[in-house]
């Protein structure tokens, strides 16, 4: 059995460069694409608490040996989120590897 991932993810990376004065801002970004999934973790609701307002926090799922870290974006199905912490990369040997993260919305 091997996992299913039925998004194309679009990773952004930060490339870094260093303005007039030496410090550091994101110059360009370079994009890869890869297969993946991406679930809630996080739900935020209404003051009422009745109805939900929308998923706030999730987790993607990549295919193995897909590289991403913290800061980056990442955007499947038209919706951009920026990643949170170190990636856990789950490789096992097998069909079952993957590499997940966990992210928010970016506005």
């Amino acid at each position: 059995m091997a996992f299913s991932f039925p998004l194309i993810v679009t990773i952004s990376t930060a490339i870094v460069g260093t303005d007039e004065y030496g410090n550091p801002y994101p110059s360009a970004y370079s994009t890869a694409t890869a297969y993946g999934d991406v679930q809630p973790v996080r739900t935020d609701e209404t003051v009422d608490g009745i109805s939900a307002v929308g998923v706030d926090e999730v987790r993607f799922f990549l295919e193995a040996g897909s590289t991403v870290g913290a800061g980056d974006r990442l955007t499947a199905a038209g919706v951009t989120y920026e990643a949170i912490g170190p990636p856990d990369d789950r490789a096992y040997g097998g069909t079952l590897d993957y590499v997940r993260i966990r992210a928010r919305r970016h506005e």
